[in-house]
């Protein structure tokens, strides 16, 4: 095995070629087809003033919405316990590094009590889809307006 000294001086008795290649520029404006110059950096582009462009969606009418009791996201989380830990033991074989954790279930309701969207801030995508799919079959209640839950979960 070589030193670094020895490397060093081995790559210093190496000959060292430089390769110059000429370089041009210009900024001569060539005319294109028809004699009409091409915009370049000796001429400036002119621009066509156009109108206001409004950068803000329109304001949307704000929607009421509400929460569930706290026993009642406790019953629901009971009915789904087994649901959740077989997501839990899923991702575990998937990818055994996983550790003990708690997750944040986001779901949200219509007023008639179906999941309208479901997801987690969990770094596991498995444990992510299967909880999410879980919580498509829970059993809300029906809050009788648009309704946010957020389950918390401990693994």
């Amino acid at each position: 095995m070589l030193s670094g000294a020895e490397v060093r001086a081995r790559l210093a008795a190496l000959p060292l070629f430089v390769l110059v290649l000429p370089w041009r520029c210009s900024l001569v404006v060539l005319p294109q087809d028809g004699g009409v110059e091409a915009p370049s950096a000796v001429h400036a582009k002119e621009e066509v003033a156009t109108g206001r462009v409004q950068s803000a969606p329109p304001h949307a009418p704000t929607v009421k919405v509400t929460t569930l009791p706290e026993e009642v996201v406790l019953k629901v989380i009971r009915a789904g316990q087994g649901a959740f830990l077989s997501c839990w033991a899923r991702a575990q074989r998937i990818d055994p590094v996983l550790s003990s954790t708690k997750v944040r279930l986001h779901v949200e309701l219509d007023a008639s009590g179906k999941v309208i969207l479901a997801q987690t801030d969990s770094d596991s995508p498995t444990l992510s889809t299967c909880l999410a799919n879980v919580a498509h079959k829970l059993p809300f209640p029906a809050p009788g307006a648009l309704a946010v839950v957020d389950l918390p979960l401990m693994f």
